[in-house]
């Protein structure tokens, strides 16, 4: 019987409570970002978390989803995603509106993958989605405005992080033209990342079609002219020779906004969703063996919703930035301790000047105020007093010395 209580009133496998100061670092986190995107001119938006299941098509996230009936016996499922919702939002609200669309989010997904094995099923992503355009100058002003809200929160590229970019029509439209009986098990071996299994399929074909094997591996600095000049050779057809143009004309754009310098070209890279259709791209940080953000271009996905445009877009997942972004001490919390007016007062005013103040409408003796403020991370404990406060460090034994209240910030911040 106990058993099954302690079960009921526990969280959900995959989830867990957030409490400060994590809570705080990844909210305050979230709204830096978001103030960001706001920076660029893109607008907030708020999706349900429950969609019909006929929203999410593609099967590897349809497989992780949550899945769960109304009471009509229709399937829902909790996102798995992002992307998908806001392309169903386009095409059923903002239809009678100008595209591009550039819309932001800061939500949480839902994903059974990886429950039991220490990963999360509940995640938070903040992004940006640019629908109704196939500029190459909008990729780039995703990736920029990417690596820019980076460095906003605390990374420095390249020092803390790397971008890498590749273009997922490139080396299918190399496929298509030179082994179109392979393509569909290299692209599935290459979206998992497994060279191993590329050279196993390949290997009938490589003497006819050498950039079977190649181009997974034309990698190196983005500021590296000669790449682009290796993977020129195996441009061949219409497809494949319009994506690498396409590539170019984005790192064009991000050389004139001085961002070439914090990007990896990988052209084996082709995004883990199947519905990207040209450049993708991912986030590594030093120190993290996961991606912190990813995204690329989809123009084919607002069809199904019934609207043909094109899109790019990208997603950063708040706790892995938050593992990698150096520690920032909070500023100091000062715990006013006093049920009378007057203490009130005192800590409305130190608020006006800038002293974050937690008031405790409570009559405690020190040592349990100091205790207190300790138990909630205060660095502070103050007393109204004579012309101002009494204030000491959340220490066990501190002296509490008469403070002027106009001094009171100067003491904790010194």
């Amino acid at each position: 019987m106990q058993r099954g209580t302690t079960r009921k009133f526990s969280t959900t496998p995959g989830t867990r409570d957030i409490l400060p100061p994590e809570s705080t670092r990844l909210l305050d986190v979230q709204a830096k970002i978001l103030k960001r995107f706001r920076l660029h001119g893109f607008r907030e938006v708020l999706t349900p978390a429950l969609e019909y299941s006929e929203v999410i098509e593609e099967p590897k996230l349809r497989d992780v989803s949550f899945k769960l009936f109304d009471p009509d016996n229709q399937m829902l499922l909790l996102r798995p995603e992002m992307t998908t919702p806001i392309a169903r939002l386009v095409a059923q609200r903002l239809g009678n509106s100008p595209p591009p669309h550039k819309l932001s989010y800061g939500l949480p997904v839902y994903r059974r993958a990886g429950v039991g094995r220490g990963q999360s099923a509940e995640l938070h992503q903040a992004g940006v989605e640019v629908v109704g355009s196939t500029s190459p100058g909008e990729d780039a002003g995703t990736i920029a405005l990417l690596i820019e809200t980076l460095e906003s929160v605390g990374l420095r590229a390249p020092r803390d992080l790397v971008l890498v970019l590749g273009q997922s029509a490139f080396y299918e439209g190399y496929l298509r033209k030179v082994a179109p009986e392979a393509a569909a098990g290299l692209l599935v071996a290459l979206a998992a990342k497994d060279l191993v299994r590329v050279d196993e399929i390949s290997a009938g074909v490589v003497d006819e079609a050498p950039g079977v094997r190649e181009i997974p591996r034309l990698v190196g600095p983005a500021t590296d002219a000669s790449l682009l000049e290796r993977a020129d050779q195996y441009a061949e057809g219409e497809a494949a020779a319009a994506a690498l143009e396409n590539l170019q004309e984005i790192l064009a754009h991000l050389d004139v906004g001085g961002h070439l310098g914090s990007v990896m070209l990988d052209l084996g890279l082709i995004g883990r969703h199947n519905y990207y259709t040209g450049a993708v791209y991912e986030v590594y940080a030093a120190g993290l063996g996961f991606s912190v953000a990813n995204g690329g271009r989809y123009d084919n996905l607002l069809r199904r919703f019934g609207e043909a445009l094109p899109a790019t877009g990208f997603a950063i997942s708040l706790e892995r930035l938050l593992s990698v972004l150096p520690h920032e001490e909070p500023a100091p919390l000062l715990v006013l301790v006093g049920s009378t007016v007057e203490a009130t007062r005192l800590a409305e005013k130190l608020r006006f000047f800038g002293v974050p103040v937690l008031h405790l409408a409570e009559d405690l003796a020190p040592e349990a105020a100091v205790g207190y403020a300790r138990s909630v991370e205060a660095s502070w404990v103050g007393y109204p007093a004579s012309g101002g406060l009494k204030v000491a460090p959340a220490e066990p034994g501190s002296e509490f010395e008469p403070t002027p209240i106009g001094k009171v910030a100067g003491r904790m911040l010194s």
